[in-house]
């Protein structure tokens, strides 16, 4: 009998294979209508991959922050998954589905933290609002968010799709990932890339793997890293008024200069939502995260 394995894919798109430029990912491009059905092929191929490897449950969750986070092309998506898709989700909004049941991480499309050179639309969160985030005094993005997370659950990060920085940042945390490379970064905004149809059986056979590795007991999930964690958020712009007017009224946050802004989280569930207020709690009096 297969013991039950629930793999949980998160899918972003700036790592999809083939796109390399803001454009490709934001609703006014030109192409965003077909880099969507990109988007979803290689989620599918990923799902095709995990239940290939020995998965007897697949979650996709999405990632991406345009359209409230409904990307994927709803009615091409592979059948055999579920699929968490729209903002006001619970928690961390982008890994509500992430818990310790889960068996293996798959991260699919995802990007380099903020600040890398090069790095394919290189951010962490968002790219309009911050220019950095550090977690423990070290650089931090969102695959090493979701490593952080995992880990807290007991659950691994078994592989990430995406261009070479991404894939080398994630190794520094999570050195038994499946490397999954679709693109070489050229700078922030151009690529060396894989054609969609022979990235997505990479993708597919990567994530095979993991699976296959998740369930032989191959992979660990990362505990290096013990909560509280302490976070810095260095802001693009000065902080606005409306947003020190909200965060001086939370005393979970300390506001250290016009640019940068700290606080102290004892999960990562929770430091993910307080990093994501920075970038939308300028309305005065919106204080919820």
């Amino acid at each position: 009998m297969l013991l039950a394995m629930k793999v949980f894919i998160s899918v972003d798109m700036e790592g999809i294979s083939g796109l390399v430029r803001w454009a490709d990912v934001v609703t006014q491009g030109i192409d965003f209508a077909r880099n969507r059905r990109l988007m979803t092929l290689d989620a599918n191929a990923a799902i095709e991959g995990a239940f290939d490897g020995g998965a007897t449950d697949v979650v996709v969750e999405e990632n991406h922050g345009v359209e409230d986070l409904c990307d994927l092309l709803i009615d091409e998506v592979d059948p055999r998954c579920r699929v968490v898709r729209g903002a006001g989700r619970p928690g961390a909004t982008t890994m509500a589905a992430l818990d310790a049941d889960t068996g293996v991480v798959l991260l699919i499309g995802h990007h380099a933290r903020a600040g890398s050179r090069p790095g394919i639309m290189a951010h962490t969160i968002s790219y309009q609002k911050f220019r950095s985030v550090r977690v423990n005094d070290e650089d931090c993005g969102e695959p090493e968010i979701f490593t952080i997370r995992a880990g807290e659950l007991g659950v691994p990060v078994g592989m990430l799709s995406g261009d070479q920085v991404a894939n080398e940042q994630l190794s520094k945390r999570a050195p038994w990932a499946e490397s999954v490379i679709v693109k070489t970064a050229l700078s922030n905004v151009a690529g060396n890339v894989i054609p969609p149809v022979r990235a997505r059986e990479l993708i597919r056979a990567g994530a095979k793997r993991a699976v296959e590795r998740a369930r032989g007991g191959e992979l660990q999930p990362y505990r290096d890293e013990s909560a509280p964690y302490a976070i810095e958020v260095g802001m693009r712009e000065p902080i606005s008024d409306g947003l020190r007017q909200n965060l001086e009224s939370l005393e979970e946050f300390e506001i250290v200069d016009d640019l940068t802004v700290r606080t102290l989280a004892d999960d990562m569930d929770l430091g993910f939502r307080r990093i994501a207020y920075l970038g939308f709690g300028d309305r005065p009096g919106l204080t919820r995260y």
